[in-house]
């Protein structure tokens, strides 16, 4: 069986790359410091992440990390929110990874990742990234678990395919540029990791 590289935002909490600040409001935070591919090449890696560091709560999500024709991001937002995060969410008991994904794509992208090609299409695994959930108590993680479509022609297809669901007020493409203040924690992680490894500008 292939093992999974982990990120973890816990290894990069120091003077040298991120530092958060919460304010009074759970649901906000200021971004204070960021070193990007350098300090994100350096992150942890294990097969066994469960047991790194102090017992924290996690919370396991699924995530689709989608890139358009001019190498952007797709990122969300939901209503009543002021940060983007990457599409997908919780698996529902009994799910496999793939099923959760392809509901989670269906209910806020409104678009079935499984049959919206005449071609053949697959699902890829990228990559788990874990660090402290957006507005939720220290030491409550989020470990996300991102996928990717494939091959890249089917990738390219979703771009004119997905729109908001009901459930999400706003869409975006996105590039290395974008404001970190207006991404979660693990969203940032991404993007630098997809920045480092040159699939997006």
């Amino acid at each position: 069986m292939r093992k999974r590289q982990v990120f973890i935002a816990a290894a990069i909490f120091s003077s040298r790359s991120l530092s958060l600040a919460f304010n009074s409001s759970p649901h906000n935070f200021q971004y204070q410091q960021f070193y990007h591919s350098r300090a994100l090449s350096k992150m942890s890696y294990s097969p066994d992440f469960k047991n790194i560091g102090e017992e924290k709560t996690y919370i396991d999500k699924l995530a689709l990390i989608l890139l358009n024709s001019n190498n952007k991001q797709l990122v969300a937002r939901s209503h009543g929110k002021s940060v983007f995060f990457t599409p997908g969410g919780k698996r529902e008991p009994n799910e496999t990874d793939e099923q959760a994904l392809i509901r989670e794509c269906k209910e806020e992208l409104s678009v079935c990742l499984t049959s919206f090609s005449m071609n053949p299409v697959g699902i890829e695994f990228y990559g788990t990234f874990e660090a402290q959930a957006f507005g939720k108590a220290p030491g409550t993680m989020v470990r996300m678990t991102c996928f990717r479509v494939t091959p890249r022609d089917a990738e390219i297809e979703l771009e004119k395919l997905v729109k908001a669901s009901d459930e999400v007020e706003e869409l975006n493409w996105i590039d290395s540029t974008f404001e970190r203040e207006k991404l979660t924690i693990t969203g940032i992680m991404i993007l630098e990791d997809l920045k480092e490894k040159g699939l997006i500008d």
